[in-house]
């Protein structure tokens, strides 16, 4: 944490990034980047300045080591789970993107660039990231939000067969697998969700109610615990107010709200 604060000193006093880079301790094998413009995007999709920035969000952090990653990473090995979901949640706190950050040589998204190698986690008992699954292209639910710093589980319950034309309710359910609490406060209609035939298309678009997310709610989730967001409802009909045709669906749902995205695994429906 020493080499952390002063790295922090560096820049506060004017710095250049790569004297600040250079002044970093770090117990990872990963190559320092210390010679690019802040400006420049790395593999990853981040630039040197988010780096930065992100180090600059994680004080108090109990840090056993840092260094800034040729892929585009701040990398990071730290003391347990614990300091690992700490930085993950003073990142997002700061409005910085989560992904910039890794652990051990993995990234908080889990993905890794082409032709570089996996390293193992620091620890063998660390909370696997956080993840989201990933956007379809052809989609018309929202994309843009932070992922959710705590480890979680995001998924649907409800009918698996219905009836066109008939309405049923769906659970958006969300379980904490990390060992901090989740705490959310969002409003009463911040989970959206399509219908998707079997041939891809989205026959029942993303409605939009903007009168009822001005109520407030709040969701609390213990670790191990699995508590329902929001109900969702669907009646069977395409976007144009028609029963459906009997066959295969999708539900796909999202939550977003105070600057959360949390996107829920599909959801497979007969409809008869």
């Amino acid at each position: 944490m020493k080499n952390l604060l002063l790295t922090l000193a560096l820049l506060a006093g004017g710095a250049s990034a790569q004297t600040a880079a250079q002044s970093v301790t770090t117990t990872s094998s990963t190559p320092q980047t210390s010679t690019a413009p802040s400006s420049e995007v790395y593999p990853s999709g981040y630039t040197f300045r988010q780096m930065l920035d992100a180090l600059g969000a994680l004080k108090g952090v109990n840090l056993r080591g840092v260094g800034f990653d040729d892929r585009g990473y701040l990398n990071l090995t730290v003391a347990d789970d614990a300091a690992r979901e700490q930085a993950i949640a003073q990142v997002a706190a700061a409005g910085l993107p989560t992904g910039v950050l890794a652990f051990g040589g993995v990234p908080v998204s889990g993905g890794t660039q082409p032709g570089t190698a996996t390293e193992a986690p620091a620890s063998g008992n660390q909370t696997p990231a956080a993840q989201n699954p990933a956007a379809p292209q052809n989609s018309s639910l929202p994309t843009n939000g932070a992922p959710l710093a705590q480890a979680h589980r995001a998924e649907l319950s409800g009918p698996q067969v219905v009836r066109a034309g008939e309405a049923n309710t769906w659970s958006f359910n969300l379980t904490n697998t990390g060992s901090t609490g989740i705490h959310l406060e969002h409003g009463a209609c911040d989970v959206r969700f399509e219908v998707v035939n079997a041939a891809g298309e989205v026959v029942r678009t993303d409605p939009t109610n903007t009168i009822c997310t001005l109520q407030l709610v709040v969701t609390d989730v213990a670790p191990g615990q699995t508590q329902e967001v929001q109900k969702i409802r669907w009646e069977g009909k395409d976007a144009a107010g028609q029963p459906v045709p009997a066959g295969e669906y999708t539900i796909r749902a999202v939550f977003r709200g105070a600057g959360i995205l949390i996107r829920a695994a599909d959801f497979r429906v007969t409809v008869e």
